[in-house]
């Protein structure tokens, strides 16, 4: 599924930007694609980033980084989730979470095994 299959046309961009673990790596994905890995790591486009041959756009004025929310999404928290705690908190505990959904059905098929 992509991150445009999930969330329609709500994100109001084809291109994301997710901070890499390392400059080597690309940073720039398409909506039209599975969602990369969400990591505890929400940092803005550095002003001097360097297109990576991967990227899948090399027009940085076409891109923005997910916001909080959006990544929650992406990890299946429902609309109406409030995280509470710093900013930097809040996106480890987005980026360390299990999907919600992924879950729910592990505990859905767990359960109904003791049953």
């Amino acid at each position: 599924m992509t991150v445009k299959d999930y969330l329609g046309d709500s994100l109001k961009t084809e291109f994301y930007y997710m901070h890499p673990r390392s400059y080597n790596r690309r940073a720039i994905f398409s909506i039209e694609e599975p969602s990369s890995t969400i990591r505890g790591v929400n940092r803005p486009i550095p002003e001097t980033y360097t297109p990576h041959a991967a990227d899948k756009s090399k027009n940085i004025k076409k891109v923005r980084p997910l916001t909080s929310k959006e990544r929650s999404y992406i990890q299946t928290f429902p609309n109406e989730f409030e995280f509470s705690g710093t900013k930097s908190a809040i996106e480890q505990m987005i980026g360390n979470a299990v999907p919600v959904k992924m879950a729910e059905f592990i505990a859905r098929h767990i359960y109904s095994n003791f049953n």
